[in-house]
């Protein structure tokens, strides 16, 4: 029988799709998947400014990172999340909030500027400054980025990752400012929260790895865009993941910013928990693990300013049943802990 033309071609097809294939599956799991595109950088939404409220960073500036599980507004969110629970959800939170008092506050899960503003009220607008991003490509539910402050930010901007594609694109984005240290020198802040530990293992980590690595180059290129200025730069906020945990042992999220200070590291595994077991259900219930984290450029664990370790604050987790959500009893804010250092000089 003589192959026609027609047949070879489909056969080179099928050989092709074959070999594809066979390179999926020999896939290496220290090579992150591809993405394309570049994020779109913006302001995002001012939700609260009054400058002439600020105050001026003194020999301390405490900064802090609190995931608010589902922090939503109670309106149009379903039978389970009243307007009544959002309230009741603020202000457990405004209680854990005012417990740490941070000077500047990065906050994840904020639904929308409504339900950061009933935040803000339970707070008593102790923050005079608060920003919040607006995700173009979220899926479900809204998952925001916000910053508060009783301190000046400047250089506020969004970097959204919604224009992305391919299988490795990161989710959501992040939010990015700068604030005055000394006259000649600034700290370069990028807030994030990286993608869960949901679905495929090699996915989570590639999406991971890329925000990370898309952070690191646009620190590289802001910096060389102010050269007036003697930069410190830090890196805080849900990672979703523990390098020291054995099941991310070879996690290759964290590799874009391998020569900055995780300022967990070394610290006892019990001081150092942020996302704790939470019980009620066998197939849910997790090991303790470190999740929220703060990395810096080497030169901030050195003087002029020098970051301290950071203290978990382990307040607002019903560790007893992990069906509770924010604001369901007197108890859940999130299944965070908040997370708060001190910037000394």
């Amino acid at each position: 029988m003589v192959n026609s033309p027609r047949t070879g071609r489909r056969l080179a097809i099928l050989g092709a799709t074959l070999l594809a294939a066979l390179l999926v599956s020999i896939r290496r799991p220290d090579r992150p998947l591809p993405f394309y595109g570049r994020p779109l950088i913006q302001q995002p939404c001012t939700v609260r400014r009054e400058p002439c409220d600020t105050i001026q960073a003194a020999d301390r500036i405490r900064i802090a990172t609190y995931n608010l599980q589902d922090f939503t507004d109670g309106v149009d969110d379903g039978t389970d999340r009243t307007t009544e629970r959002a309230e009741h959800h603020a202000r457990l939170a405004a209680l854990i909030i005012a417990e740490m008092d941070p000077d500047v506050l990065v906050l994840q899960e904020i639904e929308n500027a409504n339900a950061l503003s009933l935040l803000l009220e339970k707070l008593h607008y102790s923050y005079p400054l608060a920003y919040l991003t607006d995700f173009g490509e979220q899926g479900g539910r809204p998952l925001n980025i916000a910053v508060v402050s009783r301190i000046p930010l400047a250089d506020l901007r969004e970097l959204d990752f919604a224009g992305l594609s391919g299988p490795g694109r990161p989710p959501r984005g992040v939010l990015s400012f700068t604030l005055e240290l000394d006259p000649g020198r600034r700290l370069l802040v990028y807030a994030v929260h990286l993608k869960s530990n949901f679905g495929d293992p090699w996915k989570n980590r590639s999406k991971r790895y890329h925000a990370l690595r898309l952070i690191r180059r646009d620190a590289c290129r802001f910096v060389r865009r102010h050269p007036q200025y003697a930069w410190e730069t830090m890196l805080l906020g849900d990672m979703n993941v523990d390098p020291e945990l054995p099941q991310f042992a070879r996690d290759c999220s964290l590799r874009p910013v391998h020569d900055w200070i995780d300022l967990w590291r070394g610290v006892p595994p019990g001081e150092r928990v942020t996302l704790p077991t939470r019980h009620g259900d066998p197939e849910m219930e997790f090991p303790p693990a470190a999740f929220d984290r703060f990395i810096v450029s080497p030169q901030l664990v050195r003087s002029p300013w020098t970051a301290a370790v950071p203290h978990v604050l382990r307040r607002g987790v019903d560790t007893g049943n992990v069906f509770a959500a924010g604001g369901d009893n007197d108890i859940h804010v999130s299944d965070h802990y908040p997370v708060f250092l001190d910037l000394h000089r």
